[in-house]
């Protein structure tokens, strides 16, 4: 019986949330389910379990605009406000200087991400394309222009996963290019927000909740619904769902 009684309460220990307590801008989740919290101009890494394992500031270059954890031994960290990015390793050690985007578009960067081949991508829509930068900080490719595919969007995110890049356009859909920018297909999603690709899915969220959208038989499942649906910032991980809002990030197991 005392054995049973365990047994039942590590199992309700294991579907009840766990919660990151800490001020959150916004956070993203690694292929491992560390967790990355941006608050201002501090860094904080969480483990899978909620526990802090480091964390990272340096406030002379403003508060964090956005962070591409795809490569948790080469963070890319953006800096909108002064126009620059910066690389960390997985304990948050800076790799190298700052990197200066003017020196290559004379327009302000919007939004970066990392790059399977080495270096980023950098997007502006004055110049409504995508710039592949190299390791050596040389021009390698650009995008076909991109403002044509979904009218009156806004680009809000950039994001390259198993060799194709994905750009979000905002309430419309997703642009699917290859590593070379090529056009390869487009997905229209009414009210989207945000998306993460995981495997070959598409978690993609909208003002109802998260979604799952796989590609094999184009179906779409809804996994969570929001409770507040101005708020929340969600995020997927194995069998786990993120909920974080200003405070703190909540935890929580999902069955579908």
């Amino acid at each position: 019986m005392q054995i049973l009684l365990i047994w039942f309460l590590s199992v309700l220990n294991l579907y009840q949330p766990t919660k990151i307590n800490t001020p959150c801008d916004f956070f993203e989740i690694d292929h491992m389910g560390n967790v990355y919290v941006a608050n201002g101009s501090q860094l904080l890494k969480y483990n899978s379990e909620g526990k802090q394992v480091c964390n990272f500031s340096d406030s002379s270059l403003g508060s964090i605009s956005s962070i591409d954890v795809s490569d948790p031994l080469r963070i890319v960290v953006f800096y909108r406000d002064f126009n620059q990015i910066i690389y960390l390793n997985n304990k948050l050690s800076t790799i190298g200087n700052e990197i200066d985007l003017y020196d290559f578009s004379d327009n302000e960067t919007e939004i970066v991400c990392n790059s399977q081949k080495g270096g980023f991508w950098m997007y502006n829509s004055i110049e409504k394309q995508a710039t592949h930068i190299t390791n050596n900080g040389e021009i390698a490719d650009q995008t076909i222009l991109l403002g044509s595919f979904f009218e009156e969007a806004e680009i809000t995110k950039i994001y390259e996963h198993n060799s194709y890049l994905y750009l979000l356009y905002k309430n419309k859909g997703i642009l699917q290019l290859d590593q070379n920018g090529q056009f390869v297909r487009k997905l229209s999603f009414k009210n989207l927000q945000d998306f993460q690709l995981i495997g070959n899915n598409i978690y993609y969220q909208d003002h109802i909740g998260i979604h799952l959208y796989q590609a094999l038989n184009q179906s779409h499942q809804l996994i969570y619904s929001k409770k507040d649906p101005s708020k929340s910032i969600i995020r997927c991980y194995k069998d786990r769902i993120f909920i974080g809002n200003e405070d703190s990030i909540s935890i929580k197991t999902l069955s579908f």
